[in-house]
């Protein structure tokens, strides 16, 4: 829009200083701004090439860092979850360790009182063994008891 009202500007001009009859030397001077005027032109249009062009790959940065940082956000999500795991997972752990020890003190106690229990089994195999030696004892006096009364029953009856 610029370049078509400033190229409409010199035109308009140029041809209204013809008209009025200007002299060789204006039409010169005239001549030499549109020409300082078109290279003006040209330089501002290269230029905006460039800036065009730099923000095109502004532009593309942007947008890639946009889809990193997407990209990191995704991962700390998955980076808070994995935390969450191990902290559930302590958590899971600690419990363990707690039933490890309540069993493990269930099994010295088991251990005690199996001991105690070996302890009175003991006692009471040997009093048994007392007691069926006594019983030895006991059954070899009945048979000798017997063995008399029978003696004394045969030497009545003889």
């Amino acid at each position: 829009m610029k370049k078509t009202l400033m190229m409409s500007c010199i035109v308009a001009l140029s041809l209204s200083l013809g008209l009025t009859g200007c002299n060789e030397a204006k039409v010169k001077n005239l001549q030499d701004e549109l020409a300082k005027t078109k290279k003006e032109k040209e330089s501002i249009e290269a230029k905006m090439y460039v800036v065009t062009q730099a923000r095109d790959e502004l532009q593309t940065q942007v947008t890639e860092l946009v889809e990193s940082r997407d990209q990191l956000q995704a991962k700390v999500a998955e980076l808070d979850s994995m935390q969450q795991r191990v902290n559930k997972d302590a958590e899971t752990i600690a419990e363990l360790k707690g039933q490890v020890e309540q069993l493990t003190q269930s099994r010295d106690t088991a251990a005690a009182e199996a001991q105690a229990a070996q302890v009175r089994i003991d006692e009471l195999a040997a009093k048994l063994e007392a007691e069926t030696a006594k019983v030895r004892v006991l059954q070899q006096q009945l048979q000798q008891v017997q063995a008399a009364i029978a003696e004394l029953q045969s030497s009545i009856k003889l």
